[in-house]
């Protein structure tokens, strides 16, 4: 940050004697965004977190490979599983 929005920033957070309220509305709007943000943050970290916690419990429960024989059961399973291992 430069020295001259540095100079703004600090003007208008600053309020004069007469402006107090206004630089106590500056000070509560400011906490409220940033606690709206850390919210917006916290929530979406915990949402990725079960998302991913989700997606590793559904495919957990099925296999990585699964073989089917077209029309019924599958003849000789023990060639077909030495060729796929």
């Amino acid at each position: 940050m430069t020295s001259y929005e540095l100079f703004i920033s600090l003007r208008y957070l600053r309020a004069k004697r007469k402006q107090v309220f206004v630089s106590i509305v500056t000070f509560i709007s400011i906490a409220g965004i940033f606690l709206g943000v850390a919210a917006l943050i916290i929530v979406l970290a915990v949402m990725n977190g079960f998302e991913t916690d989700l997606r590793n419990k559904i495919l957990g429960i099925n296999s990585h490979i699964i073989l089917m024989e077209h029309g019924g059961a599958m003849r000789n399973h023990p060639r077909v599983m030495r060729e796929v291992a």
